[in-house]
């Protein structure tokens, strides 16, 4: 097979989720707003097939804020601590893309009700996903004036000092859990990547590891050639291998109502497909 010459490249450490989770969100919006992109991981960085370049993807992915979703089509209200959040890449003619990984439903007492759908749901107190999400954006809109190409390559590395995230980048997260709160509670500022804050949580909508019963630990793996995203997913899941590829087990770390990531540690591959690690 011969490997296309990638439109994108981005240096990214796989063994930490948010970097990782993000590479797929990168995906996931090139094939959105341009059909046809495809993308693998190799020699410590994510390659990427599409139609536009880098800048142009992230200032579409910006260029309008989001909807917050308090009720759903089904009429079921929605807390906006966890509300989905929908998306319009046209000006609002369409509706392009919905992020409610965080959101769930269940029955409680006879009802159908929405809770938080862990471990997606890190964040608490008064941050909402409606502000996360706009925070992390004006970020993103700032440095963009300000990268240059050799910086773009290093995206997921360039943090900036944020009191709003997702959670779904470790680095940050194990200053909370050192100090042994969270810092979005007491609106501490923690040195934080928008961009991997961002990608991470429309990468996580599609792209879903292999879950632990708890729900406290998962298994992701790499691919090696170029997938486009309903491929990728099924990597990323275990139900499709292929190489030269990696298998990683991340654990979810929760202390009182915030939670964070760990960095991932290297799995051996079991065959073509895996299940999670006992």
């Amino acid at each position: 097979m011969s490997i296309p010459e990638p439109s994108i490249r981005i240096n990214v450490d796989v063994t930490n989720p948010g970097q990782f989770f993000a590479c797929c969100g990168l995906l996931e919006l090139a094939d959105r707003l341009w059909p046809g992109a495809e993308g693998w991981f190799t020699d410590g960085r994510f390659c990427l097939v599409s139609a536009t370049e880098l800048p142009t993807l992230l200032a579409t992915l910006i260029m309008d804020p989001p909807e917050e979703v308090t009720q759903l089509a089904n009429g079921l209200e929605v807390k906006p601590l966890i509300a989905p959040l929908r998306f319009s890449f046209d000006g609002g003619s369409t509706i392009s893309l919905v992020l409610d990984a965080w959101m769930t439903m269940r029955v409680e007492k006879g009802e159908i009700v929405t809770v938080a759908n862990p471990p997606w749901n890190f964040w608490s107190g008064q941050q909402t996903s409606f502000r996360i999400w706009n925070a992390l954006r004006n970020e993103v809109a700032g440095q963009l004036k300000t990268l240059d190409s050799q910086q773009l390559e290093d995206l997921f590395f360039q943090r900036v000092p944020l009191y709003g995230r997702f959670g779904f980048d470790p680095a940050p997260a194990w200053t909370a859990l050192d100090v042994g709160f969270s810092p979005n509670e007491q609106k501490i500022e923690v040195a934080s990547s928008a961009f991997v804050e961002l990608l991470a949580a429309v990468g996580v909508q599609r792209f879903r590891p292999c879950l632990s019963s708890e729900r406290d630990a998962f298994v992701y793996g790499t691919w090696g050639q170029p997938l486009a995203p309903t491929a990728a997913a099924a990597a990323v899941a275990g139900i499709l291998h292929v190489p030269p590829a990696g298998r990683f087990r991340c654990r979810v770390i929760r202390r009182g109502s915030y939670a964070a990531l760990s960095y991932s540690t290297p799995l051996p591959l079991r065959g073509e497909l895996y299940e999670y690690p006992s």
